[in-house]
């Protein structure tokens, strides 16, 4: 099957950008080098977690949505080189409207978890995410549960503009509903940070149509949904939020960048921003329960526990946890940067599954 996704295209200056975005980049991280051999408990963990954190925020930061699509290999084909060396055949799906599909175990297994990935809506998925994949099918096999990852590839932003994404992930689990024998009760949905955003708003349009989204109805409820740092309401500053020196992957400086590209020109709504939802709009979400998770140490956590609070007032079976000095979507970034040690948060969403299934 030919896989094709639309390519950014970037001006001679934003490439010329990129020589002095590299150097401060170094500069970034000789400074973590230098600094982070005693770190605080509101810092990683351990010291290559320190300089792959201060990378990141310093990439985020310093390089456009753009630039950095331009650098990274989309998630189509970080999806082929895992499959590559896992020995596993790739098997990808055209879902239309420019969307793809990804399984990560075996198709016909009797649970399946859709999954949206984060990046600001901007970036793809990194080879952490199915690496973390590979490992809740594994650990969950382990277990007696039979479970298969189908992973969304939506268009990115600004290529496309709300709400072209939450139509390719309310169609995405479309696909998976109309597969034979696929009931409601054995699927769950899954997202991180911007993915996370993606999964309450499919969750926001099963409960109340978006009116530019075909409708969706259940015959039942989902199995369970689970939302890793989700990132539901889209400030352009992060307001109020405390503030962690070195102990997140991102910054505050990302927050308008990100959502003005993924918003556009429309407006915000309760699909877009999740929190400020009144808590009457969560009680009839066809989903069984619901897994927020957090690290201590993001900027988002206050965000975070606001909306744990709303979604447990409005709809009841909710649950926060907050993995112990960890960071924004550490059970995936931490993976992408090397470190195979199971998060918190990671132990807590297979325990969490595996309990639904």
């Amino acid at each position: 099957m030919s896989l094709t996704v639309t390519k950014v295209k970037l001006s001679l200056l934003e490439k010329l950008d990129f020589f002095p975005a590299v150097a401060s980049i170094l500069l970034a991280y000789i400074y973590a080098l230098l600094t982070g051999l005693r770190r605080t408990e509101r810092q990683a963990k351990t010291l290559s977690l320190h300089l792959g954190y201060a990378v990141f925020r310093k990439s985020s930061t310093r390089l456009t949505a753009s630039q950095m699509q331009y650098l990274l290999p989309p998630s189509h084909k970080i999806y082929e080189q895992h499959s590559k060396s896992t020995g596993a055949l790739p098997e990808s799906v055209q879902l239309g409207d420019g969307a793809l599909g990804h399984w990560v175990g075996d198709r016909n297994a009797d649970n399946v978890i859709i999954w949206f990935h984060g990046g600001g809506f901007g970036l793809p998925a990194n080879l952490g995410y199915f690496k973390f994949y590979a490992q809740l099918v594994r650990d969950l096999k382990a277990s007696g549960k039979s479970v298969a990852v189908f992973s969304l590839t939506y268009t990115l932003a600004p290529i496309a503009v709300y709400p072209t994404q939450l139509r390719q992930a309310v169609n995405c689990l479309r696909y998976i509903l109309s597969q034979p024998n696929r009931d409601p009760s054995t699927v769950f949905l899954g997202g991180d940070s911007a993915g996370g955003n993606l999964a309450s708003g499919v969750l926001s349009h099963l409960a109340h149509p978006h009116a530019d989204i075909d409708p969706l109805p259940l015959q039942s409820n989902l199995a369970g949904a689970v939302m890793i740092a989700p990132w539901t309401l889209l400030e352009k500053e992060f307001r109020d939020m405390e503030i962690y020196d070195g102990g997140d992957i991102i910054t505050e400086a990302v927050a308008g960048p990100w959502s003005t590209a993924y918003i556009g020109s429309g407006k915000r709504d309760y699909y877009t921003d999740l929190s400020t939802a009144p808590t009457d709009w969560f009680t009839t979400f066809p989903v069984n329960s619901v897994l927020i998770t957090a690290g201590e140490n993001e900027i988002m956590l206050p965000l975070i526990q606001d909306l744990a609070a709303k979604f447990k007032e409005g709809f009841g079976n909710v649950e926060l946890f907050v993995g112990r000095r960890e960071c924004h979507v550490a059970p995936i970034y931490h993976l992408e940067m090397g470190d195979n040690t199971k998060t918190e948060q990671g132990k807590k969403v297979e325990v969490f599954l595996a309990e639904l299934m």
